[in-house]
């Protein structure tokens, strides 16, 4: 789902137009199957009950009330467009798996998918430096010649678990692990080429080193390695060239000037109305498209992060993403005093914080990620009580 079977199918025809206009809804229904095929309600937490019941009255109230304000705006497309929040529906059958099989299980089998896609990347890569052929049919761009495109969710967060595995299980069997860093790590820098990712990775990394409860000894190391680290960064000028890439004289300068009109623009879009702010925009009309990409015709929610949730989701917001988010925040705090909070916990908790400015998992893209964050804290709080 996440990555669309690697890319390597072509979806042509008429199964082209179908796929466009329904793969949300499709893939929507295939995450219900999962939920009733599972009897995951049967087997899950009352916090999981409330959130699922919470994110479905706060999507029709959202749906409706986008579908009546603006004429042009059917039901139907709006319903079509919103649809993919329901996708939170895999987070019981999730859930279940990991109650039943361990969460170990669960992101082994991620780790192979990750594995699959970073090698076709990379190969990819190389086809078309030797050949200037394609054989992914997945949107790519060019930046300083060569080839870019996203790893997705999944291939950026398990960056993330297998440097936890790596640095937190040293004395066990972690060679995949150690070889699946390397490879997501070539990845990200060389091929997925955002700089939004490069902050989150990294600085979820870096969480894990501050933040994982260790012995003073180790918890001065990780210190005095993120120091060499640091030094290192400076001392090669990748930090000048990250820096760089926000100035006037960079070829990213166009999409920093134009992210920085975006959040403005989403900004303003919101305080207009913060309960219900402007709604799920699904019409083509050339007034409902400038409502959603600014008077300029050149502002996406997709570049804006939590910012351009806000306009879209108002209030309810704070049901869908900020009420999940702060509880898992709260969980982590309390498992690092016991002592008892998972390395992978911090991780993936600090990706999803540092992500939410830019690259937010609410995004269609991305969207994936959160059913997975959702059941596994989840895991984690329930498997720490007992």
């Amino acid at each position: 789902m996440d990555i669309n079977v690697f890319y390597l199918i072509p979806i042509e025809g008429n199964l082209s137009w179908i796929w466009g206009v329904y793969r949300k809804l499709l893939l929507v229904i295939v995450a219900f199957m999962l939920f009733v095929w599972s009897k995951a309600w049967e087997h899950t937490t009352l916090f999981m009950k409330n959130y699922v019941v919470a994110m479905v009255v706060s999507l029709s109230i959202i749906v409706v009330t986008s579908a009546l304000r603006y004429d042009g705006n059917p039901l139907k497309y709006v319903l079509l467009e919103a649809s993919y929040f329901l996708l939170i529906f895999l987070a019981f059958p999730i859930y279940r798996f990991m109650v039943r099989n361990g969460k170990n299980s669960f992101f082994s089998t991620l780790n192979i998918v990750a594995f699959i896609w970073y090698v076709i990347c990379i190969m990819q890569v190389l086809v078309y430096s030797v050949t200037g052929n394609f054989f992914l049919y997945v949107n790519h761009l060019f930046r300083n010649d060569n080839l870019r495109f996203s790893l997705k969710s999944v291939g950026c967060v398990m960056v993330v678990y297998n440097f936890c595995k790596i640095w937190t299980e040293r004395d066990k069997k972690i060679g995949f692990n150690l070889l699946q860093f390397c490879l997501g790590m070539y990845c990200v820098f060389f091929i997925q080429q955002t700089r939004a990712f490069f902050l989150a990775i990294g600085g979820a990394i870096v969480a894990v080193l501050l933040l994982y409860p260790t012995t003073v000894s180790k918890k001065a190391r990780n210190i005095i390695l993120l120091i060499v680290i640091a030094c290192i960064i400076v001392g090669n000028g990748f930090l000048s060239t990250f820096l760089e890439s926000f100035g006037s004289k960079s070829i990213e300068y166009n999409s920093t000037i134009l992210r920085q009109g975006a959040f403005l623009y989403f900004w303003e879009e919101f305080i207009k109305n913060p309960i219900l702010g402007h709604g799920i925009i699904a019409g083509s009309s050339q007034y409902l498209q400038q409502i959603k990409t600014g008077p300029i015709s050149c502002y996406y929610y997709a570049d804006t992060g939590f910012i351009g949730e806000l306009p879209q989701l108002g209030i309810f917001i704070t049901n869908i993403y900020i009420w999940p988010l702060c509880r898992a925040i709260k969980m982590s705090f309390k498992q690092a005093k016991e002592k008892t909070v998972d390395a992978f916990s911090i991780g993936f908790l600090a990706y999803i914080l540092l992500s939410s400015p830019t690259v937010i998992c609410l995004n269609p893209a991305y969207y994936f990620i959160w059913p997975i964050f959702i059941a596994f804290m989840e895991y984690e709080r329930v498997e720490k009580q007992t």
